[in-house]
């Protein structure tokens, strides 16, 4: 099973690869989880979509090879 840091990884090259930047406001202290992810994928800053995907498969590509 992937950590909980790779899976944040997997969400945050998920949605640059399939939403784009991450331009909505950072959620509130209540909701932890959701801050979590938007930290994650608003660090990926100005990564192409087409990066995102490439960089989702190469990480896969890591965990499977645990």
């Amino acid at each position: 099973r992937p950590s909980y840091e790779e899976m944040l990884r997997f969400y945050s090259y998920y949605k640059q690869a399939t939403v784009g930047r991450c331009e909505g406001p950072r959620p509130g202290f209540w909701d932890p989880i959701g801050r979590y992810k938007w930290d994650a994928w608003h660090s990926l800053g100005r990564m192409s979509k087409e990066e995102a995907m490439e960089a989702y498969v190469a990480e896969m590509k890591k965990v499977a090879q645990k």
